[in-house]
Formats: structure tokens, sequence, C-alpha cells
């Protein structure tokens, strides 16, 4: 009974934030939905733990936690920033980790039903992203009316494409519709995008009942292609950001692209503020920008054009910078959630749930390509995403935990 009402309520808090944290969030002008969505989700969690007979916590979202309060109490200890400051970029960092954690630890089950209403809707949402895109080719401006940004349709169709591969059965005639729902993406005429579609593609036509994972020729040329794939559809970019933005260019300091400034910047932070980071607040954040925080000042980047106090544009216009506010400890410990999150995945790909590891492994390289260029993972499209991820892990190990494959497939090697 408890499992049921977790279900039931989970799955009305999934649509809302679906249709008012993602679809419909730039349009409403509403910027507190995803923070709604996640303290009723973490509402939700609470209930499902004292419902439990032990009050059983998940390991690792108490380490996580953990992780989190002790860099609050650091960034209060050096002075990072206004207090008022500190708090909020707190509460902005952990929201993806505290969707994904509640999500997984309800273990929350679409049923059929369910799944079928969901895939309903993404195919009307589908359309009027199409429509949309469509519309974005005589009038440029309605894209960003409607959704924000061109970046922001390209996220949001991605997570429909994700969502109907979640609500089918993983047959070709599924995987070809997928490819097609993710393609209006292209309407967006973002780089990283097209690396993501790339890779997409690249993943759902070769990853089937037959793969196996292993260190082969076969699947070394697999992942070569892929690359090679990604590179090239992305190479406008990379040149722009990593190439003519950099100090190789021969401009002046004043002149350098927000974002490439931010990337060289960072490195010294890691240096001068050794092993663990400025503090919230303090770097590539919304909340840094929002709280002028005095380390732009420092390091000579508020003279830049989209970083300085008056106009901070581009402040939080990339997620990888901003790990300096948490050190190189911070950047280890990152990147150590994302291969627990890959091993987990890998497990998932020995007891043969193809679709599952496929969809596991597309979330994640989707928010490694989206934290270069843009800090999606703490907005409302990435808080999503990571409730998804949520999702899709705690529907995985409930199948292999009831015995619905019996025993792991053969020829898995690492």
């Amino acid at each position: 009974m408890i499992q049921e009402f977790i279900n039931k309520n989970f799955y009305y808090l999934f649509l809302f934030t679906l249709i008012f944290g993602v679809m419909f969030y730039d349009a409403i002008r509403f910027n507190y939905t995803d923070e709604i969505c996640v303290l009723l989700l973490l509402v939700l969690y609470v209930y499902h733990v004292v419902q439990t007979k032990n009050w059983e916590f998940s390991k690792l979202f108490l380490v996580v936690l953990a992780v989190f309060v002790f860099y609050l109490g650091y960034s209060f200890w050096i002075g990072s920033n206004a207090k008022k400051a500190i708090v909020m970029d707190f509460i902005i960092q952990i929201k993806p980790y505290l969707g994904f954690f509640c999500a997984y630890s309800i273990a929350p089950r679409f049923n059929k039903s369910q799944k079928l209403i969901l895939q309903q809707i993404v195919i009307i949402f589908t359309l009027y992203l199409l429509g949309i895109g469509i519309m974005s080719l005589v009038n440029g401006d309605i894209m960003d009316l409607l959704l924000g940004h061109e970046s922001r349709f390209a996220t949001a169709v991605s997570i429909l494409a994700l969502l109907y591969l979640y609500s089918v059965d993983y047959s070709v005639k599924d995987k070809f519709f997928f490819i097609l729902i993710l393609a209006i993406g292209l309407f967006s005429t973002r780089s990283k995008f097209y690396g993501f579609l790339a890779i997409s593609i690249f993943m759902v036509i070769y990853i089937n009942d037959k793969f196996r994972l292993q260190f082969n020729l076969k699947n070394t040329l697999f992942l070569l292609v892929a690359v090679a794939g990604t590179l090239f559809v992305a190479r406008e970019k990379i040149y722009y950001y990593f190439v003519e933005g950099g100090f190789g260019s021969g401009r002046e300091v004043d002149d350098l692209y927000a974002r490439m400034a931010l990337y060289y910047y960072s490195i010294p932070l890691f240096v001068d503020y050794f092993p663990f980071g400025s503090g919230f607040a303090t770097y590539a954040t919304f909340t840094s920008g929002e709280y002028y925080s005095p380390i732009y000042g420092k390091y000579g980047m508020d003279r830049m054009h989209g970083l300085t106090e008056a106009d901070p544009a581009f402040i939080a216009d990339t997620y990888y910078p901003a790990l300096a506010q948490f050190g190189v400890v911070g950047v280890v410990l990152f990147f150590l959630f994302w291969i627990h999150l890959l091993k987990k995945t890998v497990g998932v790909f020995k007891w043969g749930y193809n679709k599952e590891a496929v969809l596991m492994l597309l979330v994640i390289v989707f928010f490694l390509i989206e934290c270069t260029s843009d800090a999606t993972i703490t907005h409302n499209r990435g808080v999503f995403m990571m409730m998804f991820l949520g999702l899709v892990y705690a529907e995985a190990k409930g199948q292999i935990v009831s015995g619905e494959k019996q025993k792991p497939i053969p020829a898995v090697e690492l």
C-alpha cells in the first residue's frame, strides 16, 4: 500500500514537473517551480523513510548530504560571500542530487497504463516543439519567447525523446521514432546537441540483444567512430570556445570570451584555494553574479564583457569552472559520483536490461556534454533529468531484485 501511494504521487509530481518545470517553465516565468518540485519530492522521500521499519537511508545519499553540509560550513567559515548568497547557492547546487537520490530511494515504478499516458503526453509536446521549430525559421524570436533560449529548446527535445524511449518497448520501430523526436532538436542549431544526437543514434543502433560489453576491436571501433562523429559535428563550437577564444588568438585579456575566461581563471583558483576551493557563491554560478563575488575583481575578470558587476550575464554560462568553488576535492567527488553511476550501468547491462542501460548512459552523456557550456544540471530541466535518472536506476534495480531476469547474461568483461 505504501509503495502504491508513492508510485501514484511520484507519477503526478513527475508529470507536473515535466509540464511546468520543463515545457512551460520559461513561458510562465515562475522561477521557483523546480524548487517546489524538489521540496515535494523530499517530502515524499521523508514519508517513505518514516514508513520503513528501520528508517532506511541510502548511505551514498547521506555521504552526498554530508559533503554539501561540510562545504556550507566551510563557506561560512571563510566568508566566501554574503550569508544569503551562500545559502542560495547551496540550495541551487544540491537540488539535482536531491532530485536523483530521492527518486532513486523511494523506488517508484510506472505501470503500463501510466507509461502509455506519458507516451501520449510526450507525443503532444513533441508536436508542440516541432511547431515552434518550424516557426523559428520564419520568426527567430519565437523560440526565445516560449523556451528562453535555443539551448533550452534542445534540452526539452532531449528530455522528450528519452521519456519516449523509456515508455516504449525498445523495438526497432521505437528506436526509429526516438531518433525522429530527437532530430527536432536540430532546429536549435546547438553544436553540443548535434554531438548528443550523434552519440544517441550510435547507441540505440549498436546496443541491442546481441551486444556484449567487452574491450574488443568491434567495440573499440564503435567508440572511436562515436567520438569522431561527436567532435566533427561540434567542431565549430570547439574551435570558437577553446581555440579562437583562448590566449592563442592574440586578443587582449579584456576581449576574451567570457566562457573561456571562466575556464582559464578556474586554474589559479584551484591552486590558490587548495584543496576545498573558494566556497559557495564565489565563481561561475548565478549567485556569484547576483551577489557579485570579490573573486572576479581579484583576478581582473570584473572588466570582461558579461562578467562585470553591472552586466554578469555570462557568469553562469557553464558548469565545469564552477567546480573551482569546491576545489580539487570537489572535482574528484563530482567525477566519482558519475563513475559510480557508470558502474551501476554496467551492472544493469550485465543483467540484460539494454533499454534501461542505454537510457542511463544517455543521461550521463547528456550531462557531461551540457556541463561544458551550460549550467543545465542546476537548472529546472537538469533537475528533472536527474529525477528521471533516479527513476530509471530504481526501476532497473527493482526488476533485478524481483528476479524478472533470473541470471546475468554471459560474456560481460571489463
